[in-house]
């Protein structure tokens, strides 16, 4: 199946952070289910920059092109066999991407002032959510790589969040109706990309307001934090499973 289209991205900034798997039940919706790591559930951030977005079977509306910052918040689910990340929130520091997002696979993206530059090997990025229906989402953060490049070991952390190949949401909570998609069945959007390569990173997490935004409590504990240079995925259709 070829891709919808094709995102490039670079300098992202991951960032685990554990918590209750019973504080996090409410906000994952059913029929999904927590998926947990050593008895925690995971709540992930990553900051990045798209740097291109390229057709597929979809067209790329002009002005997509160009590069956006972009935060997103998520966690991680399954549904039967299958398992994913379910997003929380993602902020797009384009308008149009964040249509585009909403209405190509109904993913609950919000318009937001972010930004991402570069002095040397520091990267300095910043996201304020623009909302006027619910409560606005603050991430500032300075993150430089500071070791050589891996991938994530089978069955370690790192693969558990971050070698993931799809997504999950009822269909009922698309952000906007998607073209054949069953309201009674849950959405599977998958991705086709190589393992990411992930490097140790030095960071210092300014303001975090994610999880005030989005109703859940503050971890207890810091972060698991990693960065990658770059990546490359195809983003396919979103199906739905009953």
């Amino acid at each position: 199946m070829p891709p919808l289209l094709t995102v490039t991205g670079r300098d992202v900034l991951f960032a685990h952070w554990p918590l209750d798997p019973a504080a996090l039940e409410p906000h994952v919706p059913d029929p999904l289910s927590v998926a947990t790591f050593d008895g925690a559930a995971r709540v992930s951030a990553l900051a990045l920059e798209n740097v291109a977005v390229s057709p597929g079977s979809l067209s790329v509306p002009r002005g997509l092109e160009r590069g956006f910052a972009q935060l997103n918040l998520r966690t991680y689910v399954e549904y039967g066999d299958e398992t994913g990340v379910h997003f929380l929130s993602l902020d797009s520091g384009s308008r149009l991407g964040a249509a585009v997002g909403r209405r190509a696979f109904g993913l609950p993206f919000r318009p937001a002032a972010s930004r991402l530059s570069r002095a040397g090997d520091t990267v300095r990025f910043s996201s304020r959510r623009r909302t006027d229906d619910g409560p606005s989402a603050v991430f500032q953060a300075r993150y430089r790589p500071a070791g050589e490049p891996s991938v994530a070991e089978p069955g370690s952390l790192e693969a558990f969040c971050i070698e993931r190949f799809s997504y999950l949401f009822p269909a009922v909570e698309a952000a906007a109706p998607l073209p054949g998609v069953d309201d009674d069945g849950v959405v599977v959007g998958r991705i086709e990309r190589a393992p990411w390569e992930l490097q140790p990173v030095e960071a210092t997490l300014r303001t975090n307001t994610l999880f005030a935004a989005a109703g859940l409590p503050e971890p207890a504990a810091g972060p698991e934090l990693r960065y990658s240079p770059g990546f490359e995925m195809g983003v396919l259709p979103p199906e739905t499973r009953s």
